[in-house]
């Protein structure tokens, strides 16, 4: 083992050239930043094949691995190595530098040894950052020596933000300074013992791939689809002695704005821009040169049909600049009437070229109501005859799938009720799910619907159905009373918290997780106040005052954080968010970090998404719990008043409408209107399933798997979308109704789920909410709400006060 070293890094290199340790030196936590093959040894996974440094190549139609070459390593000192592996056709160095400026600079170079030309299809370098969830109860270990990593790929600016989950500093920052980087993708190692009905059931590590070479071939179906970044889809040839570089650049950093603040020093732009805008709204970027660069042009390329074809917008004189004492910016505002993604491309003066990508979005509520619209239409069984009749399909046991009979219930109390579909959903709620789930009816015997076992987390969902219901006039329901409504969610929510309720010990044990009652739990026991049900209000709350004590305890040791999975952000997320409505902020403030390291900050708005990658077998939207911790970030913003919270819960939030916008063209999935897919692969290419890069689906997809515990713990699952609608609520009651103000760092006035314009006094806020009616400035302790029943799209907020500009729906 070679040791290399400066002020911030020590670096081991194995005899085989591979990257072994990575340390910060002035990190408290010694974490390794790679994944360390000793665990993977001792854990008993295969993947000893995809170390850090490792790498692949397709020449000339040969598959060439350097695990089945003899690497040669040149030492010169303590501070610099070249490994050197040699075929008779391809040669490979890497070169490993640690200067004087407390940088690692890692570069790479192949070149053609032979007297003729050669095709390289595929150059890959295994890039096996530390994204591991250990295999630990130790939730401490998961959270200081495991790290979230979000790229921005695209143009010839690639970088990396490799962010510790507990979001302590110091993080590890790559920046591209050479070549182009063509793809980076994922393989995961894990073990899933669900069935085994042990908790926590799950664990992993992503082994990252960088693809400096890629014509398409790793990507399964998914390269055609792919108008982004198939451009660059494309084999090389390199002439006798010809050679290829490219280099990067590793330093630790602060925080995401020192992330890109660093990134200007190696000559990389900073960009601020709208991830997703609306068809009515407008799009923005501002755009921070590098020292000494100039902007010499700009383009918008959007796709504008379901093959691929394409449409350039030439906007290099929208911009305009915009200065303050503290930075000096260009700033583009354009009106983009047609819904889809775009991906803007800025080439500078030295001719090199950056990437944003974002969406345009129908106005929301357009979406919200098709989905609806179409979930009535095509999921609603109406068969008396089938399995289960009046039930939403696709059939699950789980909870998770009565998430869109929520999802419709709320779209309609928040605008006009359509009779059909509220009667749809009750009927569901009264005739399937009450006795799906429970024992002829009964609330205080569930089915163990699981074999053995009943999942607690359902229950939520159930309640929830219920409470919502219950807001509902009389005139719209068929079976019973709101109030009849209103006590079953108090029955079915005070079996669910009560551990005495419940004879197994997982049962008892998850009745003490949070969950996604969270959402309604506060609204439920004040309306039981109001229809003075005070048997039931009292013994909810005391069963939720328990809980919370409950959380308050475990706090410390962020016992939230742990789920049935090791580390879980369908554990941290809620919890942050149960604590916050609880008044609870110390408590609240140790998970609010974990949140904000798990969302991703990206040029493209897709890998936005809160870090997960169970379903995927890969970092992934996930729509549901995506937008859960979306909405839990935006919702404890309001108490903690961080507003990385916020701005991560929105860009989160947009992210996971892809699982949704029929507009998308990007995906080998296409959506029609009102369709969803509860899954998004963003990682390209998903080396375990080709077939899911930059893709969507649902849990359908492993039915096919060769995975025999996923094969058959979903061979009854049917469609892409059965976890799906709990999201859109959580939406619903915060981006759905509420548009922000707050004052950035350099003292400028920023909007977040809307649009601000300077008007004839102060500025005009258009929001982009499916149904506006609140407008917020935490900071100074201002809101604006509508009157019931109004929607407000637009106001004015004029000498620190906002006032209506009466532009009502």
């Amino acid at each position: 083992m070679k040791l290399l070293h400066n002020d911030t890094f020590e670096l081991y290199l194995s005899p085989q050239g591979t990257v072994e340790s990575l340390f910060l030196t002035n990190d408290p936590d010694k974490m390794n930043w790679v994944i360390d093959a000793q665990y993977v040894k001792d854990t008993g996974y295969s993947s000893q094949d995809k170390r850090f440094g490792q790498w692949s190549a397709i020449v000339d139609d040969e598959c060439i691995e350097s695990v089945n070459l003899q690497p040669h390593m040149h030492v010169t000192d303590d501070k610099s190595a070249i490994v050197s592996f040699l075929h008779e056709k391809f040669k490979v160095e890497y070169e490993y530098l640690l200067n004087n400026n407390g940088e690692l600079q890692w570069s790479i170079r192949c070149s053609n040894t032979t007297d003729y030309a050669i095709k390289v299809n595929g150059f890959h370098s295994w890039f096996s950052l530390a994204y591991i969830m250990f295999r630990d109860h130790d939730v401490l270990r998961n959270m200081k020596h495991s790290c979230a990593v979000f790229p921005h790929l695209g143009g010839d600016f690639s970088k990396f933000a490799a962010m510790r989950r507990s979001n302590e500093a110091p993080h590890l920052a790559i920046y591209s300074t050479g070549d182009r980087v063509t793809a980076f993708g994922t393989y995961c190692s894990y073990v899933n013992r669900f069935l085994e009905q042990v908790s926590p059931s799950l664990d992993g590590m992503l082994y990252h791939r960088l693809s400096f070479v890629e014509d398409g071939s790793s990507m399964g179906q998914s390269a055609v689809s792919d108008w982004i970044y198939g451009g660059d889809y494309t084999p090389i040839t390199l002439e006798p002695s010809e050679e290829r570089t490219w280099s990067f650049v590793f330093t630790p950093f602060k925080d995401q704005e020192e992330f890109y603040a660093k990134a200007q020093r190696y000559g990389h732009p900073h960009w601020t821009y709208s991830h997703v805008t609306t068809t009515d709204g407008k799009f923005f970027a501002e755009l921070s040169l590098p020292e000494g660069e100039t902007l010499l042009s700009a383009k918008i390329v959007s796709a504008v049909d379901e093959v691929g074809s394409t449409k350039e917008t030439d906007i290099t004189n929208e911009f305009k600049y915009v200065s303050n004492e503290k930075s000096k910016r260009l700033r583009v505002v354009i009106s983009l009437k047609s819904a889809g993604e775009i991906k803007l491309e800025a080439t500078l003066g030295n001719g090199k070229c950056d990437v944003l990508v974002g969406n345009v979005l129908e106005p929301i509520h357009s979406l919200l109501e098709r989905r609806a619209a179409w979930l009535c239409g095509n999921s609603y069984n109406v068969n008396q005859e089938s399995t289960r009749p009046y039930a939403f399909k696709p059939l699950s046991n789980q909870g998770e799938s009565l998430g869109k009979l929520s999802f419709i219930l709320m779209k309609n109390l928040l605008s006009p009720p359509v009779p059909k579909e509220v009667h749809n959903v009750e009927t569901s709620a009264f005739l399937d799910l009450k006795h799906h789930w429970f024992e002829d009816g009964d609330f205080m015997n569930p089915r163990p619907l699981y074999g053995f076992f009943y999942r607690i987390y359902d229950f939520d969902y159930i309640g929830h159905v219920y409470y919502l219901l219950s807001r509902f006039d009389q005139s719209l329901l068929a079976y019973a009373k709101p109030e009849t409504y209103l006590t079953w969610a108090a029955q079915v929510m005070c079996m669910r918290l009560d551990p005495d309720c419940h004879r197994n010990k997982r049962e008892k044990e998850e009745s003490q997780l949070v969950g996604v009652f969270i959402l309604y739990i506060a609204e439920l026991l004040e309306d039981l106040g109001k229809k003075e049900l005070i048997h039931w209000r009292d013994k909810l709350h005391k069963l939720w005052q328990q809980f919370v004590e409950g959380l308050k305890q475990g706090s410390q040791g962020y016992q939230g954080a742990v789920t049935e999975h090791f580390y879980d952000n369908a554990g941290f997320g809620p919890t942050c968010e149960a604590l916050c409505l609880a008044k609870l902020t110390e408590e609240a403030e140790l998970y609010a970090p974990l949140i904000i390291a798990n969302i991703g900050f990206s040029n493209d708005y897709r890998a936005n998404a809160p870090d997960r990658w169970w379903e995927a077998l890969s970092f992934m939207t996930h729509s549901l719990w995506g937008g859960l911790v979306a909405g839990a970030a935006r919702s404890s913003y309001e108490t903690l008043g961080d507003t990385r919270l916020l701005e991560a819960g929105y860009r989160a939030t947009m992210a996971v409408f892809n699982c949704y916008d029929w507009n998308v063209y990007s995906t080998t999935r296409k959506l029609q209107p009102g369709e969803a897919a509860s899954t998004y692969s963003i990682a390209a290419p998903n080396l375990n399933m080709p077939e899911l890069s930059r893709n969507r689906f649902g849990q359908s997809i492993f039915k096919k798997s060769s995975d025999p515990l996923f094969s058959s713990l979903f061979s009854n699952i049917e469609g892409d979308d059965w976890d799906m609608g709990e999201e859109l609520v959580a939406y619903m009651l915060g981006f759905g109704s509420t548009t922000y103000l707050y004052t950035d760092g350099h003292g400028e006035l920023r909007c977040v789920n809307g649009f601000m314009e300077p008007a004839e006094k102060g500025w005009r806020i258009t929001s982009y909410a499916a149904y506006p009616t609140r407008y917020v400035m935490l900071e100074k302790g201002l809101a604006f709400d509508s009157n019931a029943g109004e929607i407000v799209k637009s106001i004015l907020f004029i000498d620190g006060q906002f006032q209506s500009t009466e532009i009502k729906i």
